[in-house]
């Protein structure tokens, strides 16, 4: 056991950070199979479903998803991409599919991460496997276990389409554009201005990331890659576009109100709001998600052994630490400002879309300060043999392993952390009854709006408590919105809730 212990690639740690962060997953996978589709899930798929169940012809279905753009540009919302995804609703093409909505939301968003970590761990800053499957654990657990919304990241397809995807595409183009500029190779290129092309008729949010890091890299790099840095204008071109477009939209004005649009004296309030309510906001994570600290100092505890083997093999010097941590909290910082910016219309209302996404790029920008300002530090020490020598030879025993062992003992005597948690709330709203409570009124739902012959459709209350779910009831009102796009969605005459 100590030779594994003792391993210079953290093999073991490896594979047991990466099974917890599975069982982490395991009950929100669970609760996949309790997941609905909600409000505006329906209202976005009325005329790709009316196209596949008239016609079952995926050109048709394609034909209504571009309708649904088209509509909703001119009455609603701009986002172009996402608004095509939307009518994309699993149960536009089978009724009870939705269950596959979790896995795929967490599967992307797993999968962005991770190449992204490896891209920027493994290739640039020269860390082990091993290593990079510690830090992308440890990230994906922090973000998923503390998750401000749970039906934003999981359980509400509308909501971790407009969220979610843009933030995994936005991850997927970074690496594209770090291999671009490591490689040259023109399919990395390609790679980044799809993803460039996406993210412009989406979110707003990775819109302003990407935007931000396409410039910095582009006056960092200028001297050295002249060549990449001009064809890197391309997806930047791209994704403005995009942004452009979707800003245009006469939905936009619908939603947010005739005065809404560009306004300078309120695009520099917000950019200093911004600055400010990331510093609030970073209070607040310290006090109500103060477990992910703790996770982070892990984290920085594996970081410092690797970023000392990682300089062995480059001479990346780390410079100018301050104003990398700077950057990251601006661009941290930065996906307040739609939110920011729109809260002066008072017609557009704000999900915890926004709070999710800033959580999401808080866990990633801390942890490249953190990584980076170690290997500030350890570049400034490595002349010293005295400690070379203990990072070689002690600092797993005498440091790692005595720090992890602590984190455990705080973690036992503190459980109250862990009451927080997603995994805790899966199990407390299942284990009381109120999941499979939940599953089977919506059972007895379904078999009224799937029966064709019933025209007038009056359906069971559902049980108000949705745990982590996602769920927009059927009213008494039958003008209520959810009642509307619920009828359009399965071709009822009404859609009722029974008040008995």
């Amino acid at each position: 056991m100590k030779k594994y212990l003792n391993g210079e690639k953290n093999q073991l740690v490896a594979v047991l950070s990466v099974l917890i962060f599975i069982a982490s997953m395991l009950p929100i996978w669970y609760l996949a199979g309790y997941a609905r589709p909600s409000g505006d899930d329906y209202g976005y798929s009325v005329l790709t479903h009316t196209a596949w169940v008239d016609t079952h012809s995926l050109l048709a279905v394609f034909k209504a998803a571009i309708e649904t753009v088209k509509i909703n540009y001119v009455g609603w919302n701009g986002d172009w991409f996402t608004t095509f995804l939307f009518s994309l609703m699993p149960e536009v093409f089978a009724p009870y599919s939705f269950w596959v909505v979790p896995f795929i939301m967490t599967g992307a968003v797993i999968v962005g991460t991770l190449v992204f970590m490896h891209e920027i761990c493994v290739k640039l800053m020269r860390f082990s496997w091993a290593d990079c499957m510690i830090f992308t654990s440890l990230v994906l657990f922090a973000s998923y276990q503390f998750i401000p919304s749970t039906a934003i990241g999981m359980y509400w397809y509308v909501g971790a389409v407009h969220y979610m995807l843009p933030h995994a595409m936005g991850l997927l183009g970074l690496a594209f554009m770090s291999k671009f500029l490591r490689n040259g190779k023109i399919s990395s290129l390609m790679g980044l201005t799809i993803c460039a092309f996406m993210i412009g008729g989406s979110s707003y949010f990775t819109s302003l990331l990407l935007f931000m890091i396409l410039f910095f890299v582009g006056i960092v790099g200028w001297k050295r890659k002249k060549k990449e840095i001009l064809l890197l204008i391309i997806p930047f071109f791209v994704c403005a576009i995009g942004f452009i477009v979707q800003c245009k939209s006469p939905g936009n004005i619908v939603r947010g109100g005739e005065n809404f649009g560009f306004n300078f004296n309120l695009a520099v309030f917000t950019v200093f709001e911004s600055l400010k309510r990331g510093f609030i906001m970073v209070c607040s994570y310290l006090h109500e998600k103060t477990f992910i600290f703790l996770i982070l100092f892990v984290l920085s505890l594996f970081g410092w052994k690797a970023v000392n083997k990682a300089n062995q093999k480059n001479q990346f010097i780390y410079p100018f630490p301050l104003f990398f941590v700077v950057l990251m909290y601006g661009i941290y910082s930065a996906m307040f400002a739609p939110e920011v910016y729109s809260e002066v219309y008072d017609s557009i209302e704000i999900s915890l879309g926004p709070a999710t996404i800033q959580y999401f790029t808080f866990i990633i920008t801390t942890v490249f300060s953190i990584l980076y300002c170690e290997g500030w530090i350890l570049r400034k020490i490595e002349c010293r043999r005295n400690i070379n020598s203990f990072m070689v030879d002690k600092y797993q025993f005498r440091v790692l392993y005595p720090a992890l062992f602590l984190c455990l003992l705080i973690v036992v005597f503190n459980r109250g952390w862990l009451k927080e948690s997603v995994d805790m709330r899966v199990y407390e709203y299942v284990s009381s009854g109120q999941a499979d409570d939940f599953k089977n009124q919506i059972a007895s739902q379904m078999k009224i709006l799937l029966d064709d012959s019933i025209k007038d459709a009056y359906l069971v209350p559902i049980n108000p408590e949705q745990g982590p779910l996602m769920h927009m009831p059927v009213t008494t009102d039958e003008n209520a919105f959810t009642n509307r796009v619920v009828r359009d969605f399965y071709g009822k005459n009404s859609v009722v809730m029974s008040e008995s």
